[in-house]
């Protein structure tokens, strides 16, 4: 028969907070007679500096094997505990907390029931604690460089934050400029501040503040890779040619105004665009782009219009190429962000002068296609505006409210009627959300009128010796319509459900981000050392964008501190590759995506990084072959008989 390990038994009263209850003589008195003859101390608060110094100096006294700890919660002080375990030479994870406190005296009433339950407890952990084995806490060195993918609001706040605190940055942008959308936005929501003029100091800062030789910024870049773990991330990048020396290029533009052809400019409301130029006015870094498709020189045809007239020999370099590169990093915050909802409802489908709210934010600003004139297709001013809300939202394909369409169209009401005088401005509502201070001044002081109506359903486009209006099948009303605006609600972007595809992170119900909570810890993925910032976690306004950013870049430095190994917890989950019989469930079932398939091995192989040892594959695997480490079957096999016995 196999000896016993030596085992010490500590039982706290928390200063007679527990002892009301149970009657430790009572316990020790059946402790002495227990099989394994533990050495047993009471103390009146174990948890203490001086106490924790005494017991340590016991236990080097007794030499025990084991440690079973009856006291408080294991969330409270098993950290402390093991401490404990440490400073006496003993091995932390051959330590076995019972928490009677919480689980029997407080919930107990009767003080001999509750000494009883102890006791059984207690002989239980006396069963598990011989299956503890001696793990080790492994230190794995980390970079603090951190990559962040996409660089709008939240993704330019996150870089700068992490910029201030020294740490190097790659900012990853896929668009040939950066901003995101509310840097073409002429106002923003509720303040009706300018939005360039809030967004541009800090994106000058990036390029060239003290702290852009922090920040690598790459412009047409996209990730298409990305391999290892929290701490040491490698991500495969592949940038697009620009065509266009950024060190020598001085951003005249003068290369747009002599090419010939010309293209529709996605951003910026359908307005045109040189095959080589910028996106906007005002759009940074400033510098053209060249569209390869278009261009006629990179399609084979006679044409050398812009080299002939570009001031600065060099800036336009026509044989760039697409770039591959690795970026490591230690961390990656994810700020892809989020679109309009493309698709217009059918009863607007092809109608003239029908705008989505971006488009007609583009209208509404002065670096717009129409210089900010509120104008329709055929250059004259509107009689009318008829703005429709929810335009997309609470049906089959979207079922959510995005919170800030509303914002939107309160804000277009207050624009277009303050730059066109006599402008009859309706809007049509199902719900309204106008939430905030700021918000409820802009929504006291609007002045345009409101016709609720049913659904989508109940609403036609008609034409009348009265011009063109909205009919409100529900209602009869019909509302002056020259110009229609849909604000529709926010999805999920392109980057978004990229990047979650190649991070293989979830998604909820509409096609964001998962964060780990969505309360209390919205900026986390359930990957370990991918942080959320800005709508690729779900709709949301520039307020919340930078706040996500922030938070998502401070969450990143606490967890990446200079100089400090990564601490792995060796309670993790581990695989007998000769048992594994490769139907990868395990895979398949992982929340925190710790799980892989090693080819050479033909089996799952975990990463202890990325595990946090939740036990999900090991009651998944069909062939047993899964352990978690501190909680193997002998273990809780042992604890089970140790209460029914």
């Amino acid at each position: 028969m196999n000896k016993q390990p030596r085992t010490a038994v500590i039982l706290c009263t928390c200063s007679g907070i527990i002892s009301e209850k149970i009657d430790w003589d009572a316990v020790q008195a059946q402790l002495a007679e227990h099989p394994d003859k533990p050495v047993v101390t009471t103390d009146e608060l174990a948890c203490g500096a001086e106490n924790l110094e005494k017991l340590a100096a016991w236990l080097k006294e007794h030499q025990p094997e084991r440690v079973v700890v009856a006291a408080c919660s294991p969330r409270e002080h098993e950290r402390t505990f093991r401490g404990l375990l440490a400073s006496a030479g003993i091995n932390p994870y051959y330590l076995q907390m019972i928490n009677v406190r919480e689980q029997v005296a407080w919930v107990t009433a009767d003080p001999g029931e509750a000494t009883r339950k102890a006791a059984r407890l207690i002989g239980a952990a006396l069963k598990r604690v011989r299956h503890h084995q001696p793990l080790v806490e492994r230190h794995v060195p980390v970079r603090t460089d951190v990559a962040v993918i996409g660089a709008g609001p939240a993704g330019i706040q996150a870089a700068l934050t992490l910029a201030r605190a020294g740490r190097r940055v790659t900012l990853i942008e896929k668009e040939p400029f950066f901003g995101g959308m509310p840097v073409r936005f002429e106002e923003l929501f509720p303040n009706l501040e300018c939005g360039p003029c809030l967004l541009e100091p800090g994106m000058g800062e990036l390029l060239h503040g003290p702290e852009s030789e922090h920040i690598e910024l790459l412009t047409l870049t996209e990730v298409t890779e990305v391999k290892g773990s929290f701490g040491n991330w490698q991500l495969s990048l592949r940038q697009q040619p620009r065509y266009v020396n950024p060190e020598l290029c001085i951003g005249c533009m003068v290369c747009a105004a002599v090419c010939p052809e010309r293209r529709e400019n996605p951003w910026n409301c359908g307005g045109e665009l040189a095959a080589v130029d910028g996106p906007f006015v005002g759009a940074l870094p400033n510098l053209p782009h060249v569209d390869a498709a278009r261009c006629l020189k990179l399609n084979g045809q006679e044409c050398g219009a812009c080299l002939a007239e570009c001031p600065v020999e060099g800036a336009l370099d026509f044989g760039d190429t697409i770039r591959d590169s690795v970026v490591e990093a230690g961390a990656i915050i994810v700020a892809t962000g989020a679109e309009e909802l493309p698709v217009a409802p059918p009863a607007f489908a092809g109608k003239d002068n029908v705008f989505s709210a971006y488009s007609f934010e583009r209208l509404l600003a002065m670096t717009g296609p129409s210089g900010g004139e509120l104008v329709k297709g055929d250059g004259a001013a509107p009689a009318s505006l008829a703005i429709v809300q929810c335009a997309g939202s609470f049906d089959d394909a979207v079922t959510y409210c995005s919170g800030t369409c509303c914002q939107a169209a309160l804000k277009y009401a207050h624009i277009a009627a303050a730059k066109q005088e006599g402008l009859t401005v309706t809007r049509l509502v199902r719900e309204q959300v106008v939430a905030g201070v700021n918000a409820a001044r802009l929504f006291s002081h609007d002045h345009s009128q409101v016709v609720r109506y049913g659904g989508l359903g109940d609403l036609t486009v008609a034409e009348t010796d009265r011009g063109r209006v909205i009919v409100c099948g529900s209602n009869g009303a019909e509302v002056p319509a020259d110009m229609i605006v849909l604000c529709g609600p926010t999805v999920p972007g392109q980057g978004t459900t990229q990047t979650a595809r190649l991070l293989e992170l979830g998604v909820d119900d509409a096609g964001f981000i998962a964060p780990i909570h969505a309360l209390s810890g919205s900026f986390l993925s359930p990957l370990k050392g991918v942080y959320l910032a800005g709508t690729c976690r779900g709709p949301g306004d520039i307020r919340e964008a930078f706040a996500s950013g922030t938070a998502a870049a401070g969450v990143a430095l606490s967890e990446l501190v200079e100089g400090r190994d990564l601490t792995v917890d060796p309670q993790v989950a581990v695989v007998a590759a000769e048992q594994c019989a490769g139907c990868k469930s395990c895979i398949r079932v992982c929340p925190y995506k710790a799980i892989s398939w090693d080819d050479a091995t033909k089996t799952a192989d975990i990463s202890d990084i990325l595990c946090r040892g939740c036990g999900t594959c090991v009651a998944v695997c069909p062939a047993g072959a899964i352990t978690a480490q501190g909680f193997s079957r002998a273990m809780l096999r042992a604890e089970i008989e140790g209460v029914l016995s």
